[in-house]
């Protein structure tokens, strides 16, 4: 049943001693370095300018409406633009734009094992749930390395990952380029950030294969320094790593998990997001009855 009360698994769900504000400053930092490496000394060139200015003042956004009311949503809405923000001034060397993020990133950082710590109702399952969300949020927003240098970081780092999918026998119109990374984008969402975990899960061990496929591999033996491309040992990793959150999905600190225990996704996609009905929801129906 829908509410707009908050769930009681969702009510300590949020940092306890750290505050919001440095995060805030340290965004808005990283919007100000951006705005200098575009434009006072510009080494981020054409519309990745417009990608670091915009994706770090969305994280900024998230951070400051969102973040303080519902802390799982806007600290996962918060956190992907930022990290592909940081992505686009690593590639371009942007010195201010790295150091800001990476003070920020601290700052992600605190709060989330702050809320961790915290978590008033945890116990050795909810300890099980903290662990595959570090894990899951990891190996999802491990894509951004990806799909940033595709989608965000401009003309020239398009035009050459357009030649490297020429290499693999793709035709040099730049679709498959589009084409993989938007796929890439929708993993990144869908396993980091929880939505739809269990079928994004699927999507991203098949993308993975696929992909390995065209890059070849797994013709080099195992080891990853193997010669010329390197063996199939982090394609697999990848591969089981994605297909292991279509066993049960995300947990509840996740878009699907804060969703369901609002009563507020759609019953014909929970099969999509969870194996079962969620501890924590189940926990916030005997305490309510």
């Amino acid at each position: 049943m829908k509410s707009n009360a908050v769930p009681s698994s969702y009510v300590t769900l949020r940092p306890r001693y750290i505050a919001y504000w440095p995060l805030w400053l340290g965004l808005a930092a990283c919007v100000v370095a951006m705005v200098w490496s575009s434009f006072i000394v510009p080494v981020i060139p054409d519309f990745a300018c417009l990608s670091t200015i915009g994706l770090d003042g969305l994280a900024l956004a998230m951070a400051v409406m969102v973040m303080p009311r519902h802390f799982v949503i806007g600290f996962l809405a918060s956190l992907l633009p930022f990290m592909i923000s940081w992505r686009v001034a690593a590639i371009h060397g942007s010195v201010p734009g790295m150091a800001t993020s990476t003070v920020a990133f601290m700052i992600y950082l605190m709060l989330y094992v702050d809320c961790m710590v915290h978590d008033r109702a945890a116990g050795w399952n909810d300890h099980l749930q903290w662990q595959t969300a570090t894990i899951r949020i990891y190996f999802g927003f491990d894509m951004v390395g990806h799909f940033a240098e595709k989608l965000f970081a401009g003309v020239h780092s398009f035009h050459h990952m357009e030649q490297v999918f020429v290499g693999f026998g793709f035709p040099p119109d730049g679709q498959a380029v589009i084409a993989g990374g938007l796929c890439e984008l929708s993993v990144a969402i869908g396993v980091g950030m929880g939505v739809l975990t269990r079928l994004a899960g699927i999507g991203g061990a098949l993308y993975y294969l696929i992909a390995n496929h065209y890059g070849r591999h797994f013709g080099d033996g195992f080891t990853w320094n193997n010669a010329p491309v390197g063996g199939w040992e982090y394609p697999m990793l990848m591969i089981v790593a994605f297909a292991s959150f279509a066993i049960a999905g995300a947990g509840k600190f996740s878009i699907d998990g804060w969703l369901i225990a609002h009563g507020w996704m759609p019953r014909f996609l929970l099969p999509l997001c969870v194996s079962d009905a969620c501890t924590h929801v189940q926990r916030d129906a005997r305490r309510s009855a």
